[in-house]
């Protein structure tokens, strides 16, 4: 195995698509330095692939394992599996909204939501701005359904 870097990454995982199970055991030993699991060479050839990738780029960010490691408990229990309360969009991701004749536009950032100018933590808070009152965010901008209210008995 060649050292890896960004630049050889895609030619070291199209390699490995190519091994045989044999091939990728060697290679995950070498690579992780113990045995590979005794799954099939598809599964082998996945999860090596994500493995070079991992050790390029990084794996899964702290966040990403406790949201994992929910989704595994509540399906474990046949529950319904939690959603984060926060909305995490790409930064550059451009959202439009229409609003008493006027458009307003927010891009998401690194840091949070530019909108006129200012970085805000949240859509709801830049909702708030805009309209003058409590609005959920991401409803607000069409991302989720907009929350029903409750009729009372």
């Amino acid at each position: 195995m060649t050292t890896l870097s960004e630049q050889n990454i895609a030619t070291e995982v199209a390699r490995i698509m190519k091994m045989n199970n044999e091939e990728l055991r060697r290679t995950w030993r070498t690579l992780l330095g113990k045995e590979a699991p005794k799954w099939n060479t598809k599964i082998l050839r996945q999860r090596l692939a994500w493995e070079v990738q991992a050790l390029v780029f990084g794996g899964f960010t702290d966040e990403a394992k406790k949201m994992l490691r929910r989704a595994r408990i509540a399906t474990a229990k046949n529950k319904k599996i939690p959603q984060p309360k926060t909305c995490k969009l790409p930064p550059g991701t451009r959202l439009s909204r229409e609003y008493r004749d006027e458009e307003h536009v927010v891009v998401a950032t690194p840091d949070g939501f530019e909108y006129n100018g200012q970085i805000y933590q949240s859509l709801t808070r830049i909702s708030e701005v805009i309209t003058g009152s409590r609005w959920n965010g991401p409803a607000f901008f069409g991302l989720r359904e907009k929350p029903r209210r409750r009729r009372k008995k």
